[in-house]
C-alpha cells in the first residue's frame, strides 16, 4: 500500500518549539524573554457556543484596556470560546492589526467599531446570509441526510437480500421456532433462521456457561480473579450476540406475522414507531426531575425507544426487499450509485460540518470589512502553518479524539483524548504529535479546525453514547464531526486508496472501532473531552491561567471545573485548589458576591501557579443594558447552549457582562497585584537567563 511517513514527536519537543514561539511574541509585544518554559501566562476560553464568544469577547475587550491581554502566552479555546479566539488570531495575525475589536466608545466609527458591529450582527450565525436564503439551510440538511441515507440504505438492502434467500436445509430448532410463533413459517428456511438460530445457540451457550461458572465455583482453583473475569467477559459476549442475533433473525417473522394477521403492514409499522416515540417522550419527562432514580428510568425509557425505533426501521427496510420480482435488478442500480458516492464524495464536506464550518467563517473571519479588506479565499485557506507570530497569543484550538473503541481503559472510559491544532504542532498524546507544517500535507487551515472544536452535536460523545441514539444519529448524518488522518500513521497516496464513506459510517454507527489507533480518527467538539481549555495549560506547567467558563450552569455546579481538576491530578499530578463559595448566586435576583476568585496550582515538579476563574454570574454595579435584559429573560446569563440564535440585545448583554466583569477584576487590588506579578515574573526570569548564560561563557569568549 503506498504511503509516506513523518515522523511523530513527543510532546517535549512540543513544548521546547513553543517556548522559542512564545518568547518571538513577548519580543514582538516589547517585552522581557524570560524563560516561557517557568513563568508562561495562559488564557482559556471555555465551550458554550455563542453565549462563551459573547461574553469572552467583553472579557478580551477589558484585558486589553487595563494592559492584561498583551501579558498572555497561550491562547487555548474550546468550542465557542474558540468563535472569538480565532477571530482574534485571525485579525491579529493574519491582518498584522494590534486589537481588533474595540475598547472604547469612540472606537465605533473605527476599525474596532466596525468589527464589532459586524460581529454583533452575526450573532444569529447558522442562519443562512451572503446570498443564502433559509431554503439553502433546508437544502443542506437534506442533502447531507439524503445523500447519507443513499451510501448506507443499499448496504442493509443488500444485507436484508442475502439473509433472505431461501436455503434447502433448516437450521436447528426449526421446528421448535414454528411452535414457539404458532405460525406457518415457509419463509424461514433462510439465512435469517439461521441467524436466530444461532442467536438461540449462543444464548444457550451463556446458560450452560453460567451452569458450568457455578459449578466451579466450588473449587478453589477456579476462584481465582483471572480466570472468574475470562469467564464473566465471555458469558457477557455470548449474551450481548445472542440477543442481537436472535432479534435479528425474527425479522421476516414479525414482518410476516403483523402483514397477515394484524391488518396490513404500513398501519402497524406506524403504530410501532409511534409507540417508540410515546416511549422516548415520557422517558424525557421523567428526566426532569431530580435524582438518580428518575434519570436511570430516563436513561432506560430513551433507550427502550430507540431501540424500538430502529427495530421498526429494519422491519422497514425488510420490507422493501420482500415480495419484488425485480428486488435483485433495483439493486443492481443501487449499487454503482452506492459505489461512486462512497468511493468519491468527501464525507466531511456533505455532512453538516461543512455548512457549520462556512456559517462560522463568514461571522467570526470576516473577509469584507472597510479598513481590513481581504479576499475571501484567504479566510478560506487560512492555514495554521503560515500564521505568523505577532503579540497575539500563541493559540491552542482544542478537539476530541473519540475512543469509545479504545483497548485503553482510560481512554475508552473517558470517551476521547484532548487533540490540539496550533500553528506548530497538532495531534495528541495518544497518537503523538506532528508538525503542523507535515500534517494532511500542511492543509489544515483556522476555520476547519475552530469548527472541529466547536462539532458539538455529534455520536458516541458522553451524552449520545446510547447505542439506539448513535445509530439512528449516523444514519441520518446528524453529526458535525470530522474523520481525518491519524498523525501517528503514514499518509496514503494515490486516488483509489480513499477511504469507503460506508465503513465511516458503520464506524460511527457501532463505535467499537473508535480509537487512538486507526487509520483515520473521528474528531468531535473539544468540550466532549474537556470543556475549559484549562487542561493544555495545565500540561505546560503555566506559571498564572486565567480561565473563562461561559458555559451553560444553571445550578451552579462547576461540574466542567471539577472534571478538569480531577483529569489534572489523574494526568500530571497537578493540583488545583480554589473556592468557588463567593461565585454561587443568592436571593431572587440570583446575584452572586463575586464573579472571580483565585486559585492556587501546584505541579508535580514542586513548582506553583496561580489560577483566575472567570464566570459568566450577576453581580452588583452592572449596567442597565445587562440588568434589563436580565428582568426579561430571567434565564440569563444561564441560557441554554441550544440557543445560538443571538439577537443584538442579547449579543450585548453577554458582551457587556464580560468586559465588566473583567473591568472590576483587574482594577480590583488582587487583580492589579496579579498584573504586577506577572510583569516582575517575566523580568526576574530574564535576569536568570542572562545570568545563566553568562556562567556558561568560556574565558575566550568573555575575552572575545
Amino acid at each position: 500500500m503506498p504511503s509516506t511517513t513523518t515522523p511523530t514527536e513527543e510532546f517535549n519537543n512540543v513544548l521546547e518549539a513553543e517556548v522559542k514561539r512564545l518568547k518571538q511574541r513577548r519580543s514582538e509585544a516589547g517585552q522581557n524573554q524570560g524563560n516561557p518554559a517557568k513563568d508562561a501566562v495562559g488564557l482559556a476560553l471555555s465551550g458554550g457556543g455563542i453565549r462563551s464568544a459573547t461574553f469572552n469577547l467583553g472579557l478580551l475587550q477589558a484585558m486589553w484596556r487595563f494592559n492584561v491581554l498583551n501579558q498572555v502566552d497561550y491562547l487555548s479555546t474550546v468550542s465557542g470560546g474558540g468563535y472569538i479566539g480565532s477571530s482574534l488570531t485571525w485579525f491579529m495575525s493574519k491582518l498584522k492589526k494590534e486589537f481588533p475589536f474595540g475598547t472604547q466608545r469612540k472606537d465605533y466609527k473605527k476599525l474596532g467599531g466596525r468589527v464589532l458591529t459586524w460581529l454583533r450582527a452575526h450573532g444569529n450565525y447558522l442562519m443562512p446570509g451572503d446570498g443564502l436564503g433559509l431554503w439553502a439551510l433546508i437544502s443542506a440538511i437534506l442533502t447531507g441526510i439524503l445523500l447519507n441515507l443513499v451510501i448506507l440504505i443499499p448496504f442493509f438492502l443488500f444485507l436484508f437480500l442475502v439473509l433472505s434467500e431461501k436455503l434447502g436445509v433448516s437450521p436447528p430448532f426449526f421446528g421448535f421456532i414454528e411452535f414457539f410463533y404458532k405460525y406457518s413459517l415457509s419463509k424461514t428456511t433462510t439465512l435469517f433462521a439461521w441467524l436466530q438460530a444461532l442467536g438461540l445457540v449462543m444464548i444457550g451457550l451463556f446458560l450452560v456457561a453460567a451452569l458450568v461458572f457455578a459449578l466451579t465455583t466450588r473449587f478453589e482453583s477456579f476462584r481465582g480473579v483471572l480466570r472468574q473475569r475470562w469467564m464473566r467477559q465471555r458469558a457477557g459476549r455470548m449474551l450481548m450476540y445472542g440477543v442481537l442475533f436472535t432479534m435479528g433473525g425474527s425479522i421476516p417473522i414479525i414482518h410476516d406475522y403483523l402483514d397477515a394477521k394484524m391488518f396490513g403492514w404500513i398501519q402497524w409499522a406506524m403504530s410501532g414507531i409511534s409507540f417508540s416515540g410515546v416511549i422516548s417522550m415520557l422517558g424525557a419527562l421523567r428526566g426532569r426531575k431530580q435524582g438518580n432514580e428518575a434519570k436511570g428510568l430516563r436513561s432506560f425509557f430513551l433507550s427502550l425507544g430507540l431501540a424500538l425505533l430502529v427495530f421498526g426501521l429494519f422491519l422497514w427496510l425488510y420490507h422493501l426487499t420482500d415480495g419484488y420480482a425485480l428486488k435483485w435488478l433495483w439493486l443492481f442500480v443501487a449499487i454503482p450509485v452506492w459505489y461512486l458516492l462512497a468511493s468519491i464524495a468527501d464525507i466531511n464536506h456533505v455532512s453538516m460540518h461543512r455548512f457549520y464550518r462556512n456559517r462560522l467563517m463568514a461571522a467570526f473571519m470576516p473577509h469584507s470589512i472597510e479598513g481590513a479588506e481581504t479576499d475571501i479565499k484567504e479566510a478560506d485557506y487560512c492555514l495554521l502553518k503560515e500564521i505568523p507570530q505577532t503579540q497575539a497569543p500563541y493559540h491552542i484550538i482544542c478537539t476530541n479524539i473519540q475512543t469509545v473503541g479504545s483497548k485503553v481503559a482510560r481512554l475508552r472510559v473517558r470517551g476521547g483524548d484532548s487533540f490540539i491544532f496550533s500553528p506548530l504542532y497538532c495531534g495528541a498524546e495518544s497518537t503523538r504529535y506532528i508538525r503542523t507544517e507535515n500534517y494532511i500535507g500542511g492543509n489544515m487551515n483556522l476555520a476547519t479546525a475552530f469548527a472541529i472544536s466547536g462539532a458539538a452535536v455529534d455520536p458516541n460523545t458522553y451524552i449520545t453514547r446510547s447505542r439506539p441514539l448513535t445509530f439512528l444519529m449516523t444514519l441520518l448524518n446528524i453529526r458535525l464531526g470530522y474523520w481525518i488522518r491519524n498523525p501517528g500513521k503514514p499518509a496514503l497516496t494515490g486516488s483509489l486508496l480513499r477511504p469507503m464513506w460506508t465503513y465511516y459510517m458503520l464506524t460511527e454507527m457501532l463505535g467499537s472501532g473508535l480509537n487512538e489507533k486507526r487509520w483515520n480518527i473521528h474528531l468531535s467538539d473539544g468540550g466532549h473531552f474537556e470543556n475549559l481549555g484549562l487542561y493544555e495549560l495545565l500540561r505546560r506547567r503555566c506559571r498564572c491561567i486565567i480561565v473563562s467558563d461561559a458555559t451553560a450552569d444553571a445550578g451552579w455546579k462547576f461540574n466542567d471545573l471539577g472534571r478538569c481538576i480531577e483529569m489534572a491530578r489523574v494526568d500530571f499530578g497537578t493540583m488545583v485548589s480554589l473556592k468557588t463559595e463567593p461565585m454561587i448566586p443568592v436571593g431572587e435576583d440570583r446575584i452572586s458576591k463575586q464573579a472571580f476568585v483565585f486559585g492556587e496550582i501546584t505541579y508535580d515538579n514542586g513548582d506553583s501557579g496561580y489560577l483566575v476563574y472567570i464566570k459568566t454570574a450577576l453581580i452588583d454595579d452592572l449596567p442597565e443594558v445587562i440588568l434589563g435584559y436580565h428582568r426579561l429573560n430571567d434565564a440569563f446569563p444561564d441560557q441554554s447552549t441550544a440557543d445560538q440564535f443571538f439577537d443584538e440585545r442579547q449579543f450585548e448583554a453577554y458582551r457587556e457582562l464580560g468586559f465588566q466583569i473583567g473591568k472590576k477584576l483587574f482594577e480590583n487590588a488582587d487583580g492589579k497585584k496579579l498584573c504586577g506579578w506577572i510583569k516582575r515574573q517575566k523580568t526576574e526570569s530574564q535576569k536568570r537567563e542572562s545570568k545563566e548564560a553568562d556562567s556558561q561563557k568560556t574565558p575566550s569568549q568573555e575575552t572575545s
